[in-house]
């Protein structure tokens, strides 16, 4: 006896209708549900309300600029493209070279974080790296939005 294992042809098409119209309807529930999704979060997250604090990049102790640079992400003033460049001016945990545990001496003197950022542009393009270059001057961008001298 043989059987045949081809599906009849009114069966096949009703399957691939079947199938098709299953996969509309993930498809158009994902796009609903990812739309509400993102409503909310631009809706609960509205930055553009919020009044801009302006600090003292001029004047500014290294650790007091990385809490700042945190805080800005993390309200998302700043993104992490802007930032990035900015991560070598930073301290961090182990930075922390005294052998009595205390901070060394430059970490709580103020500077200037501004001038900086241009004299580390024009060390950048004098070696070339004209996309270095591009992204501290984004950095640098993003600093004086939230500058104001005091």
């Amino acid at each position: 006896m043989k059987i045949d294992s081809r599906m009849s042809p009114l069966v096949s098409d009703r399957a691939q209708t079947t199938n098709a119209s299953a996969r509309t309807n993930y498809s158009a529930s994902f796009a609903t549900t990812l739309n509400e999704k993102l409503l909310e979060a631009t809706s609960t997250r509205d930055v553009s309300s919020a009044p801009i604090e302006k600090y003292d990049f001029s004047n500014m102790t290294p650790i007091k600029f990385r809490e700042t640079i945190n805080v800005l992400i993390s309200r998302g003033q700043m993104d992490l493209d802007e930032t990035t460049p900015l991560i070598g001016m930073m301290p961090f945990p182990l930075s922390k070279v005294n052998c009595d545990g205390t901070l060394p001496a430059g970490f709580d003197q103020p500077v200037d974080f501004l001038a900086k950022i241009q004299y580390a542009i024009k060390e950048t393009l004098s070696r070339n790296d004209r996309q270095g270059a591009e992204g501290l001057r984004i950095a640098g961008n993003a600093l004086l939005r939230f500058h104001q001298a005091m």
